[in-house]
């Protein structure tokens, strides 16, 4: 039996205690990435509440094609940076992880409390090669 989960990578930190005080929070807004590959689907929402920012969604892959699938966000809070990366994930029975590439959905979530601008891009892994490909990022905010 297989099982799929959505795994974070970070390529940086979260930084604590940057909340904006009074600011209300905002309503959920929608997300998507540009469409960039053809087998590859992400969709969600984002809000913003006491300077973080959350995201939730969903990555698809929609069939085994030689990649597995990945979305990106970038959020910024003035020069600072930080990516959170997500991908498909298999376990084997006997529990050793593997980049999948079939036909798959899981959910995804997210939060940072760098809440200037949020960017959201599609991006697709290589099982030959293990390089990351990213499509064009669309600024959310």
């Amino acid at each position: 039996m297989r099982r799929f989960a959505a795994i974070a990578l970070s390529a940086g930190t979260l930084m604590a205690g940057m909340a904006v005080v009074g600011t209300p929070a905002e309503a959920a807004a929608k997300w998507a990435p540009y469409n960039s590959y053809g087998n590859v689907s992400a969709w969600g929402t984002y809000s913003r509440s006491g300077g973080t920012t959350y995201v939730k969604g969903y990555l698809r892959d929609g069939g085994k094609n030689g990649w597995t699938a990945c979305v990106r966000f970038l959020f910024t809070e003035g020069n600072k940076r930080y990516w959170s990366r997500h991908k498909i994930i298999g376990t084997t029975s006997s529990g050793a992880k593997y980049h999948y590439d079939g036909k798959a959905t899981v959910s995804i979530s997210t939060r940072s409390s760098y809440s200037s601008h949020l960017w959201v891009q599609e991006c697709g892994r290589n099982k030959k090669t293990g390089k990351y490909y990213y499509g064009k990022g669309r600024k959310l905010f």
